[in-house]
């Protein structure tokens, strides 16, 4: 029986855009001894094409990295019109409403988590329908420990390997 296993890094965002220099250098790296190390059959990510349109380039490192090692790779992110049909708001945005309407630090920290919540259950979706084991997602830091939560409800496997990935100083 095939394990539905995933490896999860979480990390910023700027650090999943191809850029050049040492800390593209070193995250390949990183990412290239989770794959070996886990023998991962796929790569996946909090990312999507409109995304990496805003960002100015075409593909993420972690594309990059799939193809260079000849598995699957998946954009599981929302875009912004998929994000209002499901409900979704921005962060700064909650804050502002919850500014505004003067609710209280848990309310407004609530409002983000059902938020995240959201997308991270259409990650979960778009790992399953990939169905390929096991398989590494690349996701900001602040979703890892509730996607693992998510995950691991749901039945499957699910392994921190960074909760915060940044480059060594």
């Amino acid at each position: 029986m095939n394990v539905r296993r995933v490896v999860i890094v979480g990390t910023s965002h700027n650090y999943q855009i191809p850029p050049t220099g040492p800390a593209a250098t070193e995250f390949h790296a990183f990412l290239d001894g989770i794959c070996n190390t886990h023998l991962v059959r796929a790569t996946a990510e909090e990312m999507s094409r409109e995304a990496l349109a805003n960002w100015h380039v075409t593909s993420s490192l972690c594309h990059e990295l799939a193809i260079a090692a000849g598995v699957p790779h998946r954009y599981c992110d929302l875009d912004e019109a998929q994000r209002r049909a499901a409900g979704v708001r921005h962060e700064h945005e909650i804050k502002v409403v919850g500014f505004f309407s003067r609710w209280s630090t848990e309310k407004i920290e609530q409002e983000i988590r059902a938020s995240h919540s959201i997308r991270e259950r259409r990650w979960m979706k778009e790992l399953l329908d990939l169905d390929n084991w096991p398989v590494l997602f690349i996701c900001g830091a602040e979703h890892v420990l509730p996607f693992q939560q998510l995950l691991q409800e749901s039945g499957l496997s699910a392994e921190v390997a960074a909760h915060d990935w940044a480059p060594i100083q």
